[in-house]
């Protein structure tokens, strides 16, 4: 396990309006960025401080060019929050983001209080890693400037806005005026190789502390009944479904699913 200088992580805390909660960590899913939860933090940071940032090979923090495990990710917390001097907290995660909170918890128990797993599963999903490939190259990157970079995206992605979106917003301008990601795609494919090829159904069921499922209605990447098998894997797990959201539920009902969070995080009394 490598560890990535806590210095140098991109991040952002945004400090309770009435202190004293138990702070929350905010971790993105695959190819994302701290700005992804834009949405979620306003509301939340009212009663307990909140802390986002760029996860390794994302964003503006250092991109390694291997270490991308899930082991690695929960690596760079740990050290992150040693160098903020949080002594625990309540980890929140989407999607690759769920998996790296569920291996933090799992290594650091007693700084964990409470997990939050955001339409992130647990069982081996191998075939993600020839999606990863395969959505890597057909984006024709680096493009030459931003109206080609939006026509592109805004073309091949016309039936899933919300990825394309998505997407184009992980595109940053070179020196020389073109548009490239702003992660490192090669850590993007170890991610997947590395986390959503191994079943952590064991790990998860083992753990401690209180943990809330969130599943988005109409998502695809977190089946239902593998929703229902992890909630009911262990007497401390909970799971809610917001209709009418896909795989982005914080970003596609943020209001739905920060209520949800709110309640959840205030129940947790240790």
């Amino acid at each position: 396990m490598s560890i990535v200088d806590p210095k140098l992580i991109y991040h952002r805390i945004y400090p309770a309006e009435s202190p004293g909660e138990v702070p929350v960590v905010l971790l993105h899913g695959l190819m994302g960025f701290a700005a992804n939860w834009g949405k979620v933090w306003p509301t939340l940071h009212t009663n307990r401080s909140v802390l986002v940032l760029d996860q390794r090979g994302h964003g503006r923090s250092p991109k390694p060019q291997t270490g991308y495990s899930p082991s690695d990710y929960a690596g760079d917390l740990a050290a992150l929050l040693d160098f903020l001097q949080w002594d625990r907290a309540h980890i929140v995660g989407h999607s690759m983001g769920g998996r790296v909170a569920l291996r933090f918890a799992s290594l650091h128990p007693d700084r964990t209080a409470s997990l939050t797993m955001e339409d992130s599963g647990a069982e081996s999903r191998p075939d993600r890693v020839n999606w990863i490939r395969d959505l890597l190259a057909s984006v024709p990157t680096p493009f030459p400037n931003r109206e080609l970079a939006k026509t592109f995206f805004t073309e091949h992605f016309k039936d899933d806005p919300m990825t394309g979106g998505f997407l184009h917003a992980n595109l940053e301008q070179n020196e020389d005026g073109t548009l490239d990601w702003r992660f490192h795609a090669p850590g993007m494919i170890e991610t997947v190789e590395t986390g959503r090829a191994t079943n952590a159904m064991k790990e998860f069921s083992e753990l401690k502390a209180p943990t809330l499922i969130v599943r988005g209605g109409r998502s695809v990447e977190f089946p239902a009944p593998e929703a229902k098998a992890m909630a009911e894997s262990r007497a401390n797990a909970e799971l809610v479904t917001i209709e009418g959201a896909g795989h982005f539920v914080h970003a596609e009902k943020p209001q739905e699913f920060t209520s949800a969070l709110i309640r959840f995080l205030g129940g947790v009394t240790s």
